[in-house]
This record gives C-alpha cells, structure tokens and sequence, in this order.
C-alpha cells in the first residue's frame, strides 16, 4: 500500500520531468515546411507555446506540491528562464528554426495564466 501511494504522490514529479523533457525536444528539433502546412492556423505555434508552459507550470507545482506564493512564483520565473534558454538554443543550434520574442512571451503567459488559474482554483 505505501509503494502504490508514493508512486501515486510522484506521478506529477514523472509527468513534470517528462514534459519539460518533450517541450524541449520539440522546440529543437527540424520541422520541415510540409508538416507547419498541414494545419494553418492563426498564430498557432503561439497558442502551442502557450499550452506548453501552462502545462509545465501546472505539472511542476503538483509535482513540488508548494502553496507558499513567492515558491511559486519563483516557478514561474525559473519557467520564463527555461523558455529563454529554449529560444537562444533554438537560434544557435537548429538550421531551420529561430529564437522568438514572442515565442518567450507566449511561453511566460501561459506560464502566468497557470499561475493565476491555479491560485483562484485553490482558494
């Protein structure tokens, strides 16, 4: 019984690690132009960039289990770090891809949306 519930209480840790680990992959690698074509939506990869960080933020602090503010805003922040260091590797490191301003910015608002989400859900 203890296994089955500490194995429960670090499914958010697994999940967290496991996320960050994709949203990085997936903003590294090659895209080539016939796969972005598929689906042409209105600033989509914005609204990708957005749910990703929504999610790490929510995955991290479930994870973490912190329901101190400044712990989680401090999640956010480090987030919005993460989201940088994405970008400038991004630029440095892939042929076909670039860093983004606005990348960052829908990777801290997603982020923050989480944040403010999670705070009013947990009232």
């Amino acid at each position: 019984m203890k296994i089955t519930q500490h194995l429960l209480e670090r499914k958010f840790f697994y999940l967290a690690i496991t996320w960050t680990a994709i949203v990085a992959y997936l903003c590294l690698i090659s895209i080539s132009s016939k796969s972005v074509a598929l689906l042409e939506v209105p600033f989509k990869d914005k609204i990708v960039h957005f749910i990703f960080y929504f999610l790490l933020y929510f995955f991290w602090i479930k994870a973490l289990k912190k329901n101190k503010i400044v712990t989680q805003f401090k999640i956010v922040l480090i987030l919005i770090l993460y989201g940088i260091i994405i970008e400038v590797l991004q630029e440095i490191f892939t042929s076909d891809r670039q860093g983004d301003f606005f990348d960052v910015l829908a990777n801290s608002l997603g982020a923050l949306t989480s944040f403010v989400f999670l705070r009013f859900v947990n009232k």
